[in-house]
């Protein structure tokens, strides 16, 4: 049953990420903003669970998981900070902030659709990385914070 959630998941993710490419491609940079944020949140989420997190913890809203992960002793090791540096939540933070004034400014502020091009470009580039040091971390974390725990 677990490898049949497992795969649905990845199949979802599958066409999330063809969608995500077709969108970037056809200039949907609103629609791929959206898909990007939700994949941020879900990795985030993912991070927090595979630590053995509360349920409450991976509900939060993006920064909040954000700030956990930065802050909890769970991800203050050498192997975790190289893959969840520093850099990597200025950039995350740094997008966020540009998609939240992006979606709720949407209706006051001129449309550029170059500067919506950009964020969602930035947003896709750190999808991926994100994508990639996540799964990274959660094989870490199901390795060692899992044999603690038990």
């Amino acid at each position: 049953m677990i490898r049949m959630a497992n795969y649905k998941k990845y199949l979802k993710y599958k066409d999330l990420m063809e969608k995500l490419k077709s969108a970037l491609e056809n200039e949907f940079y609103y629609e791929a903003i959206f898909i990007e944020y939700a994949v941020i949140e879900d990795r985030t989420s993912s991070i927090l669970r595979h630590a053995k997190f509360s349920h409450e913890s991976c509900e939060k809203e993006l920064f909040d998981k954000l700030r956990i992960i930065e802050t909890s002793n769970k991800f203050n090791n050498d192997y975790v900070k190289k893959h969840l540096s520093k850099d990597l939540f200025d950039s995350i933070h740094n997008w966020r902030i540009d998609r939240n004034n992006l979606i709720h400014d949407l209706v006051n502020k001129p449309y550029s659709n170059e500067h919506i091009e950009k964020v969602a470009i930035r947003g896709y580039d750190l999808v991926k990385i994100l994508n990639n040091k996540s799964k990274l971390v959660n094989d870490y974390s199901d390795k060692n914070i899992n044999s603690i725990l038990r």
